[in-house]
């Protein structure tokens, strides 16, 4: 039970690291349904359920370098938006077969788990400050040019204070909600860090428990509401498990999960308020000019493409590596 809870708790941690890049970052404003306190709650929980298996799949395949990082955020954006909500296959503003790759591949895998959960965790444990700026830096660059492209399509209580010329308020709410949701990312991270996992393995009745519920509501949510899902989704899951089970025949360190167990520094953990930091200055001055840039058209058409042809080298990577592995094992016998 102790180790169950420990589990939980990695989950607990990991989901809202995810979610802030999943939801928040993305949605880039208090303006929005379900952006109050109580959503915010929600959100975090749901990611929290989300996050486990993902976690299982990072533990149960040894995954740990850049590529099946990857393959396993490929497994997550598809998880989530192609079995708990269906936009995989199709959106009015995203047709199939584009809806593949976009948000899946193009924002959770590389985003919320590459970035958010792995890259910023790895140089957390590193302490060097100039390198967590930076990296903090980057993130807010990235979230204060997204989080302007909501003018253009705004909320309705967005679009009042656009429309009334009360450019202030709204410049007090994103940053308000920039700094509060960072602050909650900031603490994610110090709990997950103050946790020190040494391992995540879960025992066979928690895999199975969690592949059947998913598979029932696979077959009597997912595919009654997507019939596309029935054919899209295995081929897609198959190639990601084939090419991970066989990163998990040569990968012999431990997996992302336990890779950075390295006491931080508080001052790296307070070093990612650059992120709001960067993102409340590019959001002010934007504001100031009224640019109004479709920031989000660029970001679709360039990581669109983009999420696909990295899941597709990740998948010739790590599946090379069992092959690599067995070529050298008979060699040697």
């Amino acid at each position: 039970m102790k180790r169950f809870l420990g589990r939980l708790a990695v989950a607990l941690c990991s989901g809202c690291i995810i979610a802030y890049y999943g939801e928040f970052v993305f949605w880039a404003t208090p303006d929005r349904e379900g952006m109050n306190l109580g959503g915010i709650i929600a959100v975090w929980l749901l990611y929290s359920i989300m996050a486990y298996p993902f976690l299982c799949v990072v533990s149960y395949f040894k995954v740990r370098d850049p590529w099946a990082i990857f393959l396993a955020g490929a497994f997550y954006g598809w998880f989530e938006e192609g079995i708990v909500v269906q936009t995989t296959y199709g959106t009015p503003d995203t047709p199939f077969p584009m809806s593949i790759s976009f948000t899946a591949l193009a924002w959770h895998a590389p985003i919320g788990v590459f970035v958010g959960w792995y890259l910023v965790r790895r140089v957390l444990s590193q302490n060097k400050h100039l390198t967590t700026v930076a990296l903090a830096c980057g993130i807010g660059l990235f979230y204060g040019l997204w989080g302007i492209f909501w003018w253009n399509e705004p909320p309705q209580p967005m679009k009042e204070l656009l429309e009334t010329g009360r450019k202030d308020i709204l410049f007090v709410h994103f940053a308000l909600f920039a700094f509060g949701t960072t602050a909650l990312l900031v603490l994610a991270h110090w709990f997950y860090q103050r946790l020190r996992p040494t391992e995540f393995s879960p025992s066979r009745i928690e895999m199975w428990t969690v592949g059947v519920l998913v598979l029932l509501y696979y077959a009597f949510v997912t595919v009654p509401a997507a019939p596309r899902a029935l054919w899209v989704l295995p081929p897609l899951m198959g190639v990601t498990f084939w090419a991970l089970r066989n990163n998990r025949r040569a990968e012999v360190r431990c997996n992302a999960i336990v890779a950075f167990p390295e006491r931080v520094k508080s001052l790296n953990y307070l070093l990612l308020f650059n992120i709001p930091l960067v993102a409340g200055a590019i959001y002010f001055l934007a504001l100031a000019n009224d640019l109004r840039l479709p920031t989000n058209l660029v970001f679709y058409y360039v990581a669109t493409p983009l999420g696909a042809i990295v899941w597709l080298i990740s998948v010739v990577v790590c599946g090379r590596r069992g092959r690599i592995q067995q070529s050298s094992g008979s060699r040697l016998e």
